[in-house]
């Protein structure tokens, strides 16, 4: 059996191993945050249609497994959290309890095979790992790229989706193809 986990929907795609602050003010996600501190996960989702605060909204199917990994409260009274990927799950039987936080099992996608990074795209990967950002196989180099890259939230899910990790680069580098200059190495 999998485990329910809380979900977290935004307009937004998080990729495996990346990272997105958020700032935290509806009392759901103060729950869920309360709920997993930073020894629990819970799921980043992109919303299919909806808001991201008020009403509960649909969301696609595939999202991250995220922990938190830093939480300061503002002066505001919001909380700024910062989130780190872990993994890609598919969601299934949701369900939206009393207050409004929505839960699904979280089924673990298949790991996927190591893709060695192509020689030609070296230097970005080795870019990357210079600023922190680890991209040691084709399949990390793609969404490593793609959060630094001017893409539309389709394109992004469709990547995160992606299990395959060659096509995953591929379409990375036709981006990167039409649009020479983007990175310089």
């Amino acid at each position: 059996m999998f485990p329910e986990l809380p979900v977290f929907p935004l307009h937004a795609v998080l990729f495996p191993g990346g990272e997105l602050p958020l700032r935290i003010f509806e009392l759901r996600y103060r729950r869920l945050v309360d709920e997993c501190g930073k020894d629990k996960p819970f799921v980043i989702v992109r919303i299919r249609e909806g808001r991201e605060a008020g009403e509960p909204a649909f969301t696609y199917d595939i999202g991250s497994r995220a922990y938190l990994t830093q939480m300061v409260s503002q002066r505001d009274g919001t909380l700024g959290v910062l989130v780190h990927a872990e993994d890609r799950v598919r969601l299934q039987d949701f369900r939206i309890d009393p207050d409004g936080l929505m839960m699904a099992r979280a089924v673990p996608l298949p790991a996927e095979r190591w893709v060695p990074v192509p020689a030609d795209l070296q230097p970005l990967a080795d870019a990357l790992d210079e600023q922190g950002l680890a991209a040691p196989d084709a399949g990390l180099l793609a969404w490593r790229l793609a959060e630094s890259l001017p893409l539309d939230l389709d394109v992004r899910q469709s990547l995160l989706e992606e299990n395959d990790p060659e096509r995953r680069l591929a379409e990375v580098r036709q981006w990167l193809l039409r649009h020479p200059g983007w990175f310089t190495a």
